[in-house]
């Protein structure tokens, strides 16, 4: 029998404060524990027919540690509650009382020693609304024993900035604030995952060795906003974060979406699986269109939560005359205006200016920060501009509606978004191990396409 192996798995509170994001996290151990039983006997199969498989559970809805063991020995492919009707009942609390029910664990590998479930506790005993933190995630995988834990997989909303657990304020600069439960892209995958302290100077290298060579990160939640620093509509002279719709969303749905479903010359280009389209090819984006869109859906409750409300001329002169730090719009959208003066509608762009603006916009991406910080391990998120929605089994995917997004993701930076182990296809992109993918997006970055 191998040494003990771990799957960590965190879930948010949604907006309804139920458990929706918990019942996703225990789907999830139901897939994994079908998934390894299929391909126990491969010879590359790092979980075997005896193996026990032990899965911890940051549950942001129960402000608590969870764990199950799962014996394949004993229980094959089989765990109770299939459907996730019972979630709490599925879990056993983790605490200085756990002992396994499956032989003995040295302290080393024993979880109660290395999972931070006691700051949780204690957090949570103070009071506290937001018990769980990302932090606590990211600790745990630091102290777990190297190599072995096979996925950690963050079950929430999300955007650029990342899983998003409770929907805490942002700190400013690159230090972490405590009081900030998510997820960071320009904090959290930096050498020290900006917390300071002798004992984080490694803490990165901790991270990342923590997972096995085949591990994978996985953020199961939207990438469908843009964090702008800009005064809001509601007037003032101080600059605020404020979130408007994914400009890569708007741009892929008019030159390759719009031109896939309308054919003609440009589709059958786009189209062609032998060859990459030339980069000079030509494509009209009607902004006016998107702008449209985004601003009835400032008031949709259904859509990506928490659009600042911003008019359609500030919408464009967002992207249009602004210059931001952390985008690429200026360069892109050029301040272009018409013959009388305002800003252009529809505009023409290459698709090799097209490709290189997706890229630009990716790479302060959270889960592209963790694929280039990381390197040796697999990083699994929504492609920018897709939205997660959940299926009929209560699972979050990339739904119908965004799948060609994600499609041009793959299409143009080699980001796979095939899952080649699973039963079901959730069409989230992969950002390989190798770095093959992200050398990709920062040579279309410099670049854009020939």
């Amino acid at each position: 029998m191998t040494d003990p192996l771990f799957i960590i798995l965190a879930s948010g509170l949604p907006e309804k404060k139920d458990d929706g994001f918990a019942r996703c996290a225990w789907l999830r151990v139901g897939e994994l524990v079908a998934q390894f039983w299929r391909h126990r006997n491969r010879p590359t199969a790092v979980v075997k027919a005896d193996t026990v498989l032990r899965f911890i559970h940051f549950d942001s809805h129960a402000a608590a540690v969870q764990i199950y063991e799962h014996n394949f020995k004993t229980r094959k492919s089989v765990v109770d509650d299939p459907r996730a009707r019972h979630v709490q009942r599925n879990w056993t609390t983790l605490d200085a009382n756990f002992v396994t029910k499956h032989g003995t664990l040295d302290p080393a590998h024993d979880p109660k020693s290395f999972v931070e479930w006691q700051p949780i506790a204690d957090t949570k005993a103070a009071g506290s609304d937001h018990a769980v933190s990302i932090v606590n995630v990211y600790h745990s995988v630091r102290k777990a024993p190297r190599g072995s834990v096979l996925e950690l997989s963050v079950f929430s909303h999300a955007f650029v900035d990342g899983p998003v657990l409770f929907n805490t304020p942002a700190g400013a600069g690159t230090r972490r604030d405590p009081d900030d439960t998510d997820g960071r892209a320009a904090i959290d995958f930096q050498p020290d995952m900006g917390e300071d302290g002798a004992a984080n100077a490694a803490a990165l290298d901790e991270f990342k060795n923590g997972f096995a060579a085949s591990g994978s990160f996985r953020i199961w939640g939207c990438n469908i906003q843009d964090i702008v620093l800009t005064i809001p509509d509601t007037g003032g002279t101080l600059k605020q974060r404020c979130l408007i719709m994914s400009t890569v969303r708007q741009v892929v749905e008019e030159a390759f979406t719009r031109q896939l479903r309308k054919g003609g010359t440009i589709a059958k280009l786009l189209r062609d699986t032998k060859k990459p389209p030339p980069g000079n090819t030509n494509i009209p984006i009607d902004m006016a269109n998107q702008i449209s869109l985004e601003r009835s859906l400032q008031s949709d409750p259904h859509a990506g939560h928490g659009f600042t409300h911003f008019p359609p001329p500030r919408l464009f002169e967002i992207r249009y005359d602004e210059d931001f730090p952390n985008h690429a719009y200026h360069p892109f959208f050029r301040g272009e205006r018409d013959a009388k003066g305002n800003f252009s509608g529809v505009i023409t762009r290459s698709l090799s200016e097209i490709v290189q603006f997706v890229a630009k916009e990716t790479l302060p991406t959270y889960f592209f920060a963790a694929a280039q910080a990381l390197k040796t391990v697999t990083v699994v998120g929504g492609a920018p501009g897709t939205s997660a929605d959940i299926d009929s089994t209560g699972q979050q995917f990339i739904g119908p509606a965004r799948l060609y997004e994600a499609k041009f993701f793959g299409k143009f930076f080699g980001a796979s978004i095939n899952d080649p182990d699973a039963a079901v296809q959730r069409h989230y992109a992969f950002l390989d191990n190798q770095g093959n993918a992200v050398k990709t997006i920062l040579d279309r970055a410099a670049n854009g396409l020939p």
